[in-house]
């Protein structure tokens, strides 16, 4: 039997909260023949590194970039060690905002490509030291037949790595913001981007993961990762993707809200898509969303992969019927629970239904 708190004083679940995505660090762009003004930058710090670590000095240094090859109009996004990112938005000789303790190693890497270009890293590691030589960075066009694969990322939390893959091809992302896997893909190629691994805690679903590769640059993935455990308020939207008007695409949505003493509102809504797979961003429901219930969080139970509140609108009127809000990744299933006693006496019960909700679609995902 499952226990129910007093309702004076109830349990409720942890609000996960959205992060802001990590700012993008500046490069500030050095003369090629003005000594004198590189070495005023270098004192300075670039002008926005002073956050990560002192001006550069006795004890510390920034990064020389050499790029060259960048179209016009276009930018490159790079990393050291996996962190500090660098936007370069022009060929030349250019010297990062952050600095780095002398003696410490440095691995730079390409983080997001150009739009219709390709970017490879030489001389991109070592031990830094004051006399260190510029890492290279060659930009050069893509081919007309092959373009490169991105999308975005939410709700990382500091320090958490999140690796994506697509056809053998592994990307670990830090922080919040756009990817690009780093190897441009034929046109006409089916590409489909799964989670690899993430922390413990930490669920996520990929959005549009799935798809051909065409002539454009291809950016529609996304992925949305949130705390397990936690019921956000907001639109969860069902992954089944159903047939609309004129070859258009809907899906069945839950706007979910808190209320007290440990009250969930679910008020029914939908996102439409423009084409009939449900790609694309989708345009929820304008106005009130009509319909819906509102039930009583009663108990709650996790194991390493599920995350399940059981509730009951027994005290509300009307009434609503026993469910079992299961977490999974960043689905939330809802599964009936009118079984006396209850189908479901702990999370680890609830996991073959969850498989099977997930695999018919019937679950939802947060947007």
């Amino acid at each position: 039997m499952l226990s129910i708190p007093s309702l004076l004083a109830p349990r409720a679940l942890p609000l996960s909260r959205p992060r802001s995505a990590r700012a993008v660090r500046r490069i500030v762009p050095l003369g090629l023949v003005a000594a004198a003004a590189a070495a005023l930058l270098s004192g300075c710090g670039g002008g926005g590194g002073g956050d990560t670590a002192p001006p550069p000095g006795a004890t510390h240094q920034t990064l020389g970039l050499s790029v060259t090859g960048l179209a016009a109009g276009q930018s490159v996004v790079v990393q050291n060690n996996g962190a500090d990112d660098f936007a370069v938005a022009a060929n030349g000789l250019v010297r990062t905002a952050a600095s780095w303790p002398l003696g410490s190693s440095y691995a730079v890497t390409v983080k997001t490509q150009p739009t219709g270009q390709r970017c490879t890293v030489a001389r991109g590691t070592g031990t830094l030291a004051a006399d260190s030589p510029a890492v290279l960075v060659d930009c050069a066009p893509l081919p007309s037949d092959r373009t490169t694969l991105g999308g975005s990322i939410s709700g990382l939390f500091n320090g958490s790595t999140v690796v994506l893959t697509t056809g053998g091809e592994d990307l670990a992302l830090t922080a919040d913001g756009g990817f690009t896997f780093p190897t441009p893909l034929a046109t006409g190629a089916a590409y489909a981007v799964t989670v690899k691994s993430k922390p413990v805690g930490l669920g996520c679903v990929v959005r549009n993961g799935a798809g051909t590769i065409t002539a454009a640059a291809v950016n529609p993935v996304a992925v949305s990762c949130a705390s397990l455990g936690s019921l956000a308020s907001g639109f969860w939207e069902q992954d089944q993707c159903l047939p609309g008007a004129g070859g258009t695409g809907l899906k069945n949505g839950w706007r979910l809200s808190h209320g007290r003493p440990a009250l969930l509102t679910f008020d029914a809504g939908s996102v439409s898509y423009r084409n009939a797979q449900c790609t694309g961003v989708g345009t929820v429901a304008a106005g009130p969303l009509p319909g819906g219930f509102t039930t009583i969080m009663m108990d709650q139970d996790m194991d390493s992969e599920l995350s399940a509140t059981w509730v009951s609108g027994e005290l509300m009127s009307p009434p609503s019927k026993p469910m079992v809000l299961v977490r999974k990744d960043n689905h939330l299933c809802l599964l009936d629970n009118t079984a006396t006693p209850s189908a479901y006496p702990n999370a680890a019960s609830t996991a073959n239904a969850v498989t099977a909700a997930i695999a018919a679609g019937t679950c939802y995902t947060p947007r």
